[in-house]
C-alpha cells in the first residue's frame, strides 16, 4: 500500500487507528505482519477437531448455559433483524445445510463461540426463549406469524435432527493460535476487530476491569464516547502495555503486543491491577490538564485545515510521557501549557520525521522510538526554558 495518511476507521469512529502496511516499501522489512501468526507454531500443538453433530445437542448446551453467549464483544447484542433470523429457521425447517460452527472447547463445560454467534442467538431466541415470531419467509409462507410452540412435531423434530458440523479448538492449543483463528475464521456479518477479539478471549474479570478503566471520566473527556467498537478499551490496553511492558525489545507487532498485555493482566495480583489503574488515571488526568479536549489530536498549524482526528499513537506517546513526570515537573508543565501546546503543534507541522512516526507504518520500532524521543525532548525543552 502506498504511503498515505491512515484512514482505517469507520464513519462512526473518531480515533485514527493503526496504519498497517501490507507489503514492504523500498526494500524495508516491516513489523506489520499477521498478528497472532508472527512466530511459527509447532503444528503438533494445534489441535482442532471436526465433529458431526445434531442441532439438538447444541440447543441443549444453550438451554443449560454451557455455551458462552458473551455478546459484549459484538457491536450490538442482536445484529440480525427478524426476517434474517426467520429465514435461518426456515432453512432448518426445509433442511437446507447450515454453515459450520466454530467453538473454543478448551473448557468442556463452557464452550466459547468463535464463529456462529448470530445463528445461535437466533436459534436460542426461537426455540428456547420463544421470543421470535417468524416473518418474511420465502418458502414456508404459511408459517409466517408462528412461534416455536405453533410448529407441528414434524418440524420441531427437523430442528432437533438438523445436522451440523462443529470445529472444536481443543485444550492445549496455544492462546496465540486461538487469537489467530478468531481473526481468520470470523467471517460473519460484522467481522470482529482486534479489541473485540481480545475481549471475547479474556476472562470475565479482565473484561470488567478494562470496561471499568474505559469508563474513567477523563478518558471520555479527552476522546469522547468510543465504546461502540471497544476503541476506548483498546486505548486503555495500549497505555498499560507501553507503560508496563517493553515494546522496543519485543519481537511482536503492536496487535500481538496488546494481546500479551491481556495475559499479563490475567496473571496480575489485585494490588498490581490497582497500581495499573492508578497509573492510567493519573496519565489521563494529566493529559486533560495540559490539552483539555484537544488531547491526542493530529493536526497541522494551518488555518485552512479543519480536520482534527484523534490519533492512537499520540494517545500512546503522550499518556506515557506525562505519566513519567514528577509532581513538580507536572506543575511546571501546567504553568507553561500554552507553550507546550504550541511546540507540539509546530512539531506536527514542521518535523517530517515526527509526523511520519504518528501517521505511516506506526508499528515500526524506529517510528515508535522517534515519536517517544521527540515528545520527551519537547517536554524537556519546555521544562528547562
Amino acid at each position: 500500500m502506498a504511503e498515505n495518511e491512515s484512514n482505517i476507521y469507520s464513519d462512526d469512529e473518531t480515533i485514527e487507528v493503526e496504519n498497517v502496511d501490507t507489503a514492504p516499501e523500498n526494500g524495508e522489512d516491516h513489523d506489520d505482519v499477521d498478528p497472532g501468526m508472527q512466530d511459527p507454531f509447532n503444528p503438533s500443538e494445534i489441535n482442532i477437531i471436526a465433529k458431526p453433530d445434531a442441532l439438538h445437542n447444541i440447543i441443549e448446551r444453550l438451554r443449560h448455559n454451557d455455551i458462552d453467549m458473551n455478546t459484549s464483544f459484538q457491536r450490538h447484542p442482536d445484529l440480525w433483524d427478524n426476517p434474517k433470523m426467520s429465514r435461518l429457521i426456515e432453512s432448518i425447517l426445509i433442511r437446507f445445510p447450515l454453515p459450520p460452527f466454530y467453538f473454543d472447547a478448551s473448557d468442556d463445560d463452557n464452550w466459547l463461540i468463535v464463529d456462529g454467534l448470530q445463528r445461535l442467538s437466533a436459534i436460542r431466541k426461537f426455540v428456547i426463549e420463544q421470543k421470535l415470531t417468524l416473518r418474511g419467509l420465502e418458502y414456508l409462507t404459511d408459517f409466517n406469524g408462528m412461534k416455536y410452540d405453533d410448529l407441528h412435531r414434524t418440524y420441531k423434530r427437523r430442528i432437533d435432527e438438523c445436522p451440523v458440523t462443529l470445529f472444536l479448538i481443543q485444550p492445549g492449543t496455544p492462546d496465540p493460535v486461538k487469537y489467530s483463528i478468531f481473526r481468520r475464521i470470523n467471517t460473519g456479518g460484522l467481522v470482529l476487530n482486534d479489541q473485540e477479539i481480545r475481549n471475547a478471549m479474556a476472562n470475565p474479570a479482565i473484561r470488567g476491569y478494562l470496561e471499568e478503566l474505559a469508563s474513567y471520566g477523563y478518558l471520555k473527556k479527552t476522546i469522547g464516547d468510543q465504546s461502540r467498537r471497544m476503541t476506548d478499551q483498546e486505548l486503555v490496553l495500549r497505555y498499560l502495555a507501553f507503560q508496563f511492558m517493553d515494546y522496543e525489545q519485543s519481537k511482536k507487532n503492536i496487535s500481538t503486543f496488546l494481546d500479551e498485555m491481556i495475559k499479563k493482566l490475567e496473571n496480575s495480583s489485585p494490588g498490581e491491577l490497582n497500581s495499573y489503574r492508578e497509573s492510567f488515571q493519573k496519565a489521563l488526568y494529566r493529559c486533560w490538564q495540559i490539552f483539555g479536549g484537544a488531547a491526542f489530536e493530529k493536526r497541522v498549524n494551518d488555518q485552512n485545515t479543519r480536520r482534527r482526528r484523534k490519533n492512537s499513537t499520540l494517545f500512546e506517546v503522550w499518556t506515557n510521557a506525562l505519566a513519567a513526570l514528577s509532581e513538580s515537573e507536572m506543575a511546571t508543565l501546567c504553568e507553561r501549557r500554552e507553550e507546550l501546546m504550541q511546540k507540539d503543534l509546530d512539531m506536527m507541522s514542521t518535523d517530517n520525521d515526527y509526523f511520519k512516526s504518528i501517521t505511516y507504518s506506526t508499528q515500526k520500532k524506529d517510528h515508535f522510538r522517534i515519536r517517544r524521543d521527540k515528545v520527551a525532548q519537547l517536554i524537556r525543552e519546555v521544562l528547562h526554558a
